[in-house]
């Protein structure tokens, strides 16, 4: 694992990168509070607006795929770190209100996301938000599944997106430039992640600047991680490493063989061998060199069983920082032909883009870009359009006078010391969060909590959250807020999601005979569990919080309630994970495994809101 960097620390190194991103294209843009980069002067002719994103480490994606012909907008979340709801809502506004502003009407709206937990939670709200803000808006998802290591598993998390998203990127943004409607963009979307087939491999882990080498055990000089993703997690399963053609030939008989994508046992029907695209990607690691020698073992070994691809593509594509290795994707034209009998998916591959990561790539647009005015006035067209329909009242809800303490007569200093413990509580073990997620994941749980309740006692303290002011609903909609805007990633997603839920749960006025504090977590809970898979038992932080919620609404007793998320927390301590970056490891090695660091969190969590709220009175 190379740990040296010319950028030795990850402060302010996204937006740099994407800066870098810009300076490649004329006619793309950065808006840097959301990390999103997207293109100024999109074609009228093209109806849909590709959007895409995730965690920064995996560039060029997608921030260099953006560009006439690919994506209208991509946006950035920090390293490995999926971005907010908050930043993809803009991203989509962006794109829209460019559209808009080029076409004289509003664009459809396809998003296009990786499936991997924080990615589809954060996203999806984005989604909700963009429908409920923008009622004439016609958006859509979909969501990019190639991964065939773990299909033979029980993980609820499913196949992730691998490399292969960029191929998706470029035939749908093919389409939408040529001027193809919202429903059939989809439906070759749909075609083509059906017809999609992927597996990556990683002889070593990669390296976060700035971040200690976590404490994790690399493969031997003669194995390799077979099954790998693009987030430093390990492979689904280590695997003897004898030679590159042995390698090479066990990931094509995996892709072969996952009854994925139409190309099971084609090697027995050379003379029925379906057209096929072969993609291979660099995940970052890999010398040039060592590439085009891996594409030619693919090609060797593919044409001896009657397999000849008509395109080929090798490049790092979608990486993971440094990380040495790569994945092998094959595509199947003829499935998909089969499906959506119109696409013509060879010329859609072939059609020029502006996008600068795209080979061949080397046009633009001259004009002079927009100013920060000049994108404020575009973002401001299409939100004043929605408050002169009457829809940009406060989202929050309750009464914000403040009177509800009062009237139900209790302290706002024992509210705020609980919050402040709960926080300096989380504080107090997000290094042993960090060290228990270096283990499975990819080590910033910790940081990712810390991230959270420091945002919360800042507010505090610069009375930006000022308690006495606001209602219940209130506090909850402004504590969510703070965990999506500083959290980033699957765990300020769900806590997002659970505080946005908890305060549509709480009283907003004293006295009201509907009003349940004890049941408002776990009714909070019930909407949680329609964005996310995640269950007791899947060890994630659900393992905690699920039993403090129900505790609490059986006995009324909060001390109680802390006591069951700590056994909760304690429960996960060895068991195997069917969510999150953890449900990657084999299961033969989860009996060793730390408790689930979320978990951990938020039973420091409910603790320390338990000791603020006696040390309060």
């Amino acid at each position: 694992m190379s740990t040296k960097h010319v950028f030795q620390s990850p402060d302010g190194l996204v937006l740099r990168s994407l800066r870098g991103a810009t300076a490649l294209n004329p006619n793309i843009q950065l808006h840097e509070p959301s990390k999103t980069v997207y293109v100024v002067k999109p074609p009228a002719e093209a109806r849909v607006a590709l959007v895409a994103g995730g965690g920064a480490g995996h560039e060029p994606a997608h921030g260099s795929y953006t560009g006439k012909g690919m994506l209208a907008a991509a946006v950035s979340g920090d390293i490995f770190a999926s971005p907010s709801a908050s930043q993809i809502l803009t991203a989509v506004e962006l794109a829209v209100a460019a559209g808009q502003k080029e076409r004289g009407s509003l664009p459809e709206m396809l998003l296009v996301i990786n499936n991997y937990t924080g990615d589809r939670l954060n996203f999806g709200l984005a989604l909700e938000r963009a429908r409920a803000r923008y009622p004439e808006l016609k958006i859509d998802a979909l969501v990019v599944a190639d991964d065939v290591s773990l299909l033979h598993t029980d993980s609820l998390v499913g196949p992730r997106g691998l490399g292969g998203n960029i191929l998706v990127c470029k035939i749908l943004g093919a389409a939408a430039a040529a001027g193809q409607s919202l429903a059939a963009v989809q439906a070759l979307g749909k075609a083509t992640v059906d017809a999609l087939a992927s597996v990556g491999v990683g002889l070593s882990h990669c390296h976060v600047p700035g971040r200690a080498v976590p404490q994790t055990e690399e493969a031997a000089p003669e194995e390799c991680e077979l099954g790998m993703g693009l987030h430093n997690e390990p492979g689904a399963r280590k695997a003897s490493f004898e030679s590159a053609d042995q390698l090479i030939g066990e990931m094509l008989g995996m892709l072969l063989q996952s009854r994925k994508n139409g190309l099971v046992d084609i090697a027995k029907r050379p003379e029925e061998t379906d057209e096929t695209v072969l993609f291979v990607n660099n995940l970052g690691g890999i010398s040039q060199l060592e590439l085009g020698a891996v594409v030619d073992e693919a090609m060797v070994q593919l044409r001896a069983i009657g397999i000849r691809p008509r395109r080929v593509y090798a490049w790092s594509y979608m990486t993971s920082l440094n990380a040495p290795g790569f994945s092998l994707s094959l595509l199947n034209i003829s499935r998909i032909t089969r499906l959506v009998s119109s696409a013509d998916v060879y010329a859609l591959l072939d059609a020029p883009t502006e996008a600068p990561a795209w080979s061949g790539v080397h046009t633009g647009w001259q004009e002079s870009l927009f100013g920060e005015e000049q994108e404020q006035a575009l973002l401001a067209t299409l939100r004043d359009k929605r408050a002169t329909a009457g829809l940009d009242q406060d989202d929050r809800p309750g009464v914000g006078d403040g009177s509800y303490w009062r009237n139900a007569d209790i302290s706002t200093v024992r509210v705020e010391s609980a919050i402040r413990s709960a926080c300096k509580s989380v504080l107090s073990v997000a290094d042993d969060m960090t060290n228990f997620d270096t283990i499975v994941g990819d080590g910033d749980c910790g940081e990712t909590f810390a991230a959270g309740a420091n945002a919360i006692l800042r507010a505090l303290d610069d009375k930006s959250l000022q308690i006495e002011n606001l209602s219940p609903p209130q506090l909850a909609q402004l504590l969510g807020e703070l965990c999506e805007g500083s959290m980033g990633g699957t765990a300020g997603a769900i806590l997002a999601i659970f505080f946005t839920a908890l305060a549509t749960t709480l009283p907003a006025h004293a006295g009201d005979p509907n009003a349940s504090w004890p049941s408002a977590p776990s009714r909070a809970l019930q909407e949680l569990s329609a964005h996310t898979p995640a269950r007791p038992g899947d060890r994630t932080l659900v393992d905690a919080l699920h039993p403090f919620g129900a505790t609490l609404a059986d006995t009324e007793d909060i001390r109680a309630a802390a006591r069951a998320a700590r056994e909760g927390a304690e429960s996960t301590r060895g068991m195997r994970a069917r969510l999150g970056r953890a449900a990657y490891v084999e299961d033969a090695t989860s009996k060793g495994l730390p408790p689930d660091p979320g978990a951990w969190g938020v039973a420091a969590l409910v603790e320390g809101l338990c000791d603020g709220w006696d040390g309060g009175v």
